[in-house]
């Protein structure tokens, strides 16, 4: 799934990072500083699930150059910060990852297809949730937690197919054949993993998350 410098155009890499310099400012602009900075424990928070998101993200599994998998775990990232702090928190973390493979060409572009969209995804999901259906506990673990996850980490394979087919990189033939039938093997656990870890934190540190209250979710 990580992009390397030379597996596509230079000139896409390069527009990527004004698509990602606009983001990035928007994620700025509404971010939460006052709370956040107030906050020492939501910074610590936020420090060690970036960390543990970074150790996740540096060991992945593939065939070819970009044609792999590691699991993302944004969605829970997501619930638990929000849009903005989520996309400047993995925007970072790619940044990091980066550092450990020296391609900063795709940086902007790695960000933006590993990060950004699938904090979008996620975040999008949950609003869709949270407003029109029944503020149920089953409800946001399934469908904002299990759900959320597979849809998007299926959304980032999908336009990383798209990008590697368009550019030529690869045929569709070949990435059928070599990376396609492996895709659901993926999506479930990488399902798992965040419903799994969503309600452990519903249990046990449900202040954790920004996006859930007691209140709302356990009174209805």
């Amino acid at each position: 799934m990580h992009i390397n410098n030379d597996l596509l155009p230079a000139d896409l890499l390069f527009f990527a990072n004004f698509i990602w310099l606009l983001v990035g400012l928007q994620a700025l602009r509404s971010a939460p500083w006052r709370l956040f900075l107030a906050n020492s424990r939501l910074q610590h928070v936020f420090m060690g699930a970036s960390v543990a998101l970074f150790l996740i993200w540096i060991f992945e599994i593939g065939v070819r150059p970009a044609l792999g998998f590691h699991f993302l775990g944004v969605t829970v990232y997501t619930l638990m910060f929000g849009w903005s702090l989520g996309t400047i928190g993995v925007s970072l973390i790619t940044v990091a990852v980066t550092a450990t493979s020296g391609d900063w060409s795709a940086l902007a572009t790695n960000a933006l297809l590993l990060g950004v969209l699938p904090v979008s995804t996620s975040y999008g999901i949950y609003y869709l949730v949270h407003r029109y259906l029944p503020h149920h506990l089953f409800v946001y673990i399934f469908l904002c937690g299990f759900f959320n996850a597979m849809l998007a980490a299926g959304v980032v394979v999908l336009t990383l197919v798209f990008l590697l087919v368009t550019t030529e990189v690869y045929s569709f033939a070949r990435i059928s054949s070599d990376y396609l039938p492996f895709v659901p093997l993926y999506l479930f656990p990488e399902g798992m993993l965040n419903g799994m870890v969503i309600t452990a934190l519903i249990g046990l540190r449900p202040d954790w998350l920004k996006t859930y209250d007691d209140e709302t979710y356990l009174t209805h």
